[in-house]
């Protein structure tokens, strides 16, 4: 009995040993494999006391972002209507003078991020490029449709405006976006001179805003395009126009703005912009800045829509490239100057459509050669417009 119990100590002695070196072993394996045995997605992790918990409900953060850019920030009830949009008659601003200032988003998250520090350390599961719930790296932002229409009336000038705009923008990186657009107009009325029946447009904006400081934001844009009755191709029809602008807020309902607008037109090169933009309270909107200035009121709203109606001036018109009837080359340029009253209808979800109608005066047309120039009488406008 006792040479038993004697040979079953050395026994585990010469175990000992082997057991000891084993252990780490075991231990890695416990990690690896207890999340599948006791029902766990993940490998459990250790957390400092210290740190605060986790949002269960967080969402994954793209690989790049911008300091003034936050998808965090949730859209409120009646959201922001500052966009950001393209040309309108060959102009280098968009629909509203309001579209060119940057979103409230943008300012809130600047100034959060003038005192927060950057973590030494990222999440590994931060950092993935592809997962199912990520915001796509670029996307299509909206699409605007307008048409217009300016009658013609006895020895006048009629033309109907058909235009489509998008936005091609990176929510990782809100400092640059696209604007593609296109425009036809078919001109009808006027046999005083031999302009051609259809007139074209298309161009393609590259817009860069940048902030600097907490209350300043700068912007910069250049749009190649393309102004043509189709006939005429040459180097005439190839134009430049672009905008560089500031945009002072001094507080969170009065922003000012100035900078200088390039038109390339043949009548107007460019033109100094100044104004400012005040919005009172929720309900009204006074946008005072060349070259399309607005006065707009919220006469009703509710949880999802808004009602607006605004009276609003215009520079309109435009140069293309031509082909005359006796086949010489020429440059034709539309101007005039435009009043009108509006009503537009707005959702929370983006959507919105507008109709407005007003005066069309000052209207003229010119030509590079001088070979029928023309004042036009003035005459009653009607436009329509979507967004999606």
């Amino acid at each position: 009995m006792l040479f038993g119990w004697i040979e079953r100590l050395r026994s585990h002695r010469r175990w000992r040993f082997p057991l000891r070196r084993a252990l780490p072993a075991l231990g890695l394996a416990s990690v690896l494999i207890g999340p599948t045995l006791w029902g766990q997605d993940e490998v459990p992790r250790w957390h400092d006391p210290f740190d605060p918990p986790a949002s269960s409900a967080a969402e994954p953060r793209s690989p790049v972002r911008f300091v003034w850019h936050d998808d965090e920030f949730d859209e409120t009830a009646e959201p922001n209507p500052i966009r950001r949009a393209a040309y309108q008659n060959q102009y280098p601003l968009s629909k509203d003078s309001e579209d060119l200032l940057p979103r409230e988003d943008h300012w809130r998250r600047l100034n959060e991020d003038s005192a927060e520090v950057m973590p030494e350390e990222r999440d590994v599961e931060s950092d993935e490029l592809f997962t199912d719930d990520e915001t796509p790296w670029i996307e299509w932002k909206k699409t605007v449709g307008t048409a217009t229409w300016i009658a013609p009336n006895s020895g006048g000038l009629g033309v109907t405006s058909i235009e489509a705009r998008g936005s091609i923008e990176f929510p990782s990186f809100q400092a640059l976006w696209f604007v593609p657009r296109f425009a036809a107009h078919v001109l009808n009325g006027s046999t005083a001179t031999d302009l051609p029946g259809q007139l074209y447009d298309v161009s393609f904006e590259t817009v860069v805003m940048l902030p600097i400081g907490e209350h300043w934001f700068v912007q910069a844009a250049l749009a190649p395009s393309f102004y043509s009755d189709g006939s005429n191709t040459g180097s005439d029809a190839i134009r430049m126009p672009g905008r560089a602008l500031a945009f002072w807020k001094y507080s969170d309902t009065l922003t000012f703005t100035g900078g200088i607008l390039y038109l390339d037109r043949d009548d107007v090169k460019a033109i100094p912009s100044a104004g400012l933009i005040w919005n009172p309270n929720a309900d009204w909107k006074l946008e005072l800045a060349a070259p399309r200035p607005r006065i707009a009121w919220r006469f009703s709203h509710d949880d999802d829509s808004a009602r607006w109606g605004y009276l609003v001036g215009e520079f309109g018109g435009g140069t293309w490239a031509i082909r005359r009837a006796s086949g010489l080359n020429d440059v034709a340029t539309l101007s005039d100057y435009r009043l009108m009253a509006g009503y537009e209808r707005k959702w929370t979800s983006g959507r919105s459509w507008l109709v407005e109608a007003g005066y069309v005066f000052s209207r003229t047309l010119e030509y590079t050669s001088k070979l029928g120039d023309t004042d036009l009488p003035s005459t009653a406008l009607v436009r329509l417009g979507i967004t999606f």
